[in-house]
């Protein structure tokens, strides 16, 4: 079966991971199936993301009791992850979705927090550390060292 091209992603049942299976001796130097494989594992996150992000915000505003107008999940600009509109609509990244649990709750309590607070100033970090029950800055900056190393694979699935 040398040269195939039979290659399948697959969820695991609770979608908490994506399995690319193929034969062992798929040929992935092939430039076509790289772009194939790589634009397929994104829409596979986008579609995974549509579901489970409203979802788990959806779940976050009953918990804290703070209401979005709508949430959307479409690709932000570069680096963005998630905004809020001053008509209180949430737009989430789908890069988010395979963001560890924590680190994906914190985005969306952080577009939360712009319900109440439209601006970066100290009262929006104060009742951000509120949602997230410890400090918001220091959470922040653990945040962006944890997902700083894998930032360069992120933005290229989701190109």
């Amino acid at each position: 079966m040398a040269g195939t091209t039979c290659v399948h992603l697959v969820y695991s049942e609770d979608y908490s991971r994506l399995f690319v299976l193929y034969h062992e001796d798929q040929q992935f130097e092939n430039l076509r199936l790289q772009k194939w494989l790589r634009e397929n594992i994104r829409d596979t996150i986008t579609a995974r993301a549509t579901i489970a992000l409203p979802k788990r915000l959806h779940e976050l505003e009953d918990k804290h009791q703070l209401y979005a107008q709508s949430v959307i999940v479409k690709k932000l600009r570069k680096g963005i992850l998630g905004q809020c509109t001053y008509d209180n609509q949430i737009r989430l990244s789908p890069l988010i979705v395979i963001f560890p649990p924590a680190l994906m709750d914190e985005t969306i309590l952080h577009e939360m927090a712009h319900i109440k607070h439209h601006h970066h100033r100290k009262s929006f970090w104060n009742y951000l550390s509120t949602l997230l029950g410890s400090d918001a800055k220091e959470k922040k900056l653990l945040y962006d060292m944890a997902i700083s190393k894998y930032w360069e694979l992120y933005t290229f699935l989701m190109k």
